[in-house]
């Protein structure tokens, strides 16, 4: 114990992260070191896109609140090895007995060289992650590997980018709940999925049915098996659909099936943050999009749009377009995308898909899942080697 005249020291640990566009490996670093003190490195061009702002956010939402424990360090000519060098000393100055560290992941090279110079001769430590692990954090010195266990959610991963989710958790928790009670009519849809409408209703009706609800009599029903039909149907002439059940029924039943076949395999997949039905959107501004499913993999964000029915409204198969529209607003890395369609105008005479669509596809690294393999999909859902190699 220490004496009246002795003095406690405790070093404090201080993180230094040089901030850029991506937000994950810097996110992850946090939460492994859990640092009392947190400098974030942030360039001219990085305060025009709030990047300070939405870092500390997403390390909010991910249960790490660092209001009163961080300092954002400015830097004026982040390509300039003096003015790197001077925020440096003056972010080193606020704490010259700390335990500091530096993630140089991030950044540009001339702020991350200037950075290694300076802890080099600090004797502080560094680190780095390279882009395919992200998770895996490299000693630059040592050489030596530390890995973080933090799965990242899907929210955080959007306020990163300075995105939100706009549904609320309430609203989506009962959307999943429907979803596991029609789970089994989904399953049925993608095995005998076809280019039918199951409803037979024109565009005021079908408009009206998504909003209100309808009541049907059962000729306008146009299920691809009995097993459906004797479930919805039984013996009735008519039947009453709520709205929601209006939505399965007109095209929802394939984005339930494919969050129903993730989340049941979600473990095995190595996937995490399963959620259906997401609308997201860029803080601030009123404009946004819908994701029918998203997950999380390998600390990256994937999304499936899914599209039932013929899709005779787009004859060009423009849906590839938003798909890559909404995946490069965040210009991440580590965004992946999928379109999962009954529709034939995305296939050639020989059933395949056109091979400029495909090319388009390959472009975006957007996968296309076409009937063929929905079905497919459907009869080995409880095959974890097949899902993997259709999805994955």
């Amino acid at each position: 114990m220490a004496t009246n005249n002795q003095e406690v020291r405790i070093q404090v640990k201080v993180l230094l992260c040089l901030l850029s566009d991506q937000h994950i490996p810097n996110l992850l670093s946090v939460h492994h070191f859990c640092p009392e003190q947190l400098i974030l490195l942030e360039s001219e061009q990085m305060k025009s896109r709030n990047v300070a702002i939405n870092f500390l956010n997403a390390l909010k939402l991910g249960g790490l609140d660092y209001d009163s424990r961080f300092h954002i360090e400015p830097l004026e000519a982040e390509d300039r090895f003096s003015a790197v060098r001077q925020a440096l000393q003056r972010a080193y100055g606020k704490f010259p007995s700390g335990d500091w560290f530096a993630n140089l992941t991030g950044g540009t090279k001339p702020m991350s060289i200037a950075t290694h110079e300076f802890f080099k001769a600090i004797g502080g430590k560094m680190v780095y992650t390279n882009v395919a692990s992200p998770a895996r954090l490299i000693d630059l010195e040592s050489g030596q590997t530390e890995d973080c266990g933090h799965l990242i959610g899907i929210k955080e991963f959007l306020a990163g980018y300075g995105f939100e989710s706009r549904k609320a958790d309430d609203k989506m928790a009962e959307a999943e709940t429907r979803a596991t009670n029609w789970a089994f009519s989904a399953y049925l849809l993608a095995r005998d999925a076809n280019e039918k409408d199951i409803l037979v209703l024109d565009d005021a009706e079908r408009e009206r049915a998504r909003n209100k609800g309808i009541e049907l009599s059962s000729d306008r029903f146009r299920f691809p098996n009995d097993e459906l039909r004797n479930i919805w149907l039984g013996e009735t002439s008519n039947r009453s659909l709520t709205k929601y059940e209006v939505e399965f029924l007109t095209g929802g039943w394939l984005e339930v099936f494919f969050w129903g076949v993730l989340t049941r395999h979600a473990e095995s997949l190595g996937i995490s943050d399963v959620r259906l039905g997401l609308e997201v959107g860029r803080c601030g501004d009123k404009s946004g999009n819908d994701f029918d499913v998203a997950f999380m993999h390998k600390h990256g964000l994937c999304m499936v749009e899914c599209k039932s029915g013929a899709q005779n409204h787009d004859p060009g198969s423009d849906i590839l377009y938003k798909v890559e529209a909404v995946t490069r607003q965040f210009r991440a890395l580590r965004v992946r995308s999928y379109l999962a369609t009954t529709g034939a105008n995305i296939l050639d005479k020989e059933n395949k898909i056109k091979s400029s669509l495909q090319t388009r596809a390959d472009i975006y690294q957007c996968r296309i899942l076409v009937q063929e393999q929905i079905r497919e999909l459907a009869k080995n859902m409880e095959d974890i080697q097949a899902v993997r190699q259709l999805i994955m």
